[in-house]
Order: structure tokens, then sequence, then C-alpha cells
């Protein structure tokens, strides 16, 4: 196994950084008064999508540039984990459901896999940046 290219792995690493601020956040911690918590819980949910939403763009290009022939059913699950984000921080356990996109990304992932060559570091690399992001989406869904 490959391992992960240390600049791509230590971006990633530094992309937890403003979910780790929206789990922060929701903590609700005095001393950062109401404001700047209310603040840092919403951009951690909104970057949090972000990712999310990036992460389909990801699927396409695996789709489009990976795959022997394209197919109508991979190009539309490509696009679900942007609509899916959207969706999400519009409802009331927006975390938990970010939460969710962010297992069933992975899962597509997976698939993906089986019939393309995906870089060999990509799902070692992903399974710990989803399972770290879930930590802290479960965090400021039981504090928000």
């Amino acid at each position: 196994m490959t391992t992960i290219p240390k600049p791509i792995y230590f971006l990633s690493l530094l992309g937890l950084l403003p979910i780790i601020a929206g789990a922060i956040g929701s903590l609700e911690l005095l001393m950062l008064g109401k404001e700047l918590n209310d603040w840092l819980y919403k951009f951690g949910l909104l970057f949090a999508a972000l990712i999310l939403s990036f992460l389909g763009g990801c699927l396409l290009v695996f789709e489009i540039l990976l795959k022997p022939k394209l197919e109508l059913k991979g190009l539309a699950l490509s696009i679900m984990p942007s609509l899916w984000a959207i969706i999400s921080i519009n409802l009331p356990m927006s975390a938990f459901s970010l939460a969710i996109g962010f297992l069933a990304t992975l899962e597509r992932e997976r698939i993906i896999q089986r019939n393309c060559k995906l870089p060999p570091w990509w799902l070692r690399m992903r399974l710990r940046l989803t399972t770290l992001i879930i930590i802290f989406l479960i965090v400021i869904g039981f504090n928000a």
C-alpha cells in the first residue's frame, strides 16, 4: 500500500479545523460568549456541508475519468452529496444528517473502488477523515 501523500494528508487535516471549531462552538463555552459560539457552530456545519459537496465533485471525477464507460446511475449518484448537504443544513438535526451523508459518500467510494482504480491511499485517508468528521458532527449534534 502506498502512503498518503503528505501535502494531501496535512491539507485534509487542516480541513478538519473548521468542523472542530464548530464542535467547540456547540459546547457554548462561557469564555467565548454567545455570539462567537453561535458563529463557530454555524461555521462548522456550513463547512461540513461544503466538504460533503466537494466529495460529491470527487465522485464525479472518479465516474468520468476512472471508469471505462460513463453510466447515468453513477453520474446521478455523484451529485447526491451536494443535494444532501444543502438539504441537511436546513434540517433541525443537520449535524446528524450531514454525518449520514459522509457515511453514504464513503460507501459510494468503496463501491467505485471495485469498478475502477482509485489512488491506493484514497479510501484509507477517507476512512480516517470521515471517522473524525463524524465524531465532531455527533458532538455538534448532541450540543445543538
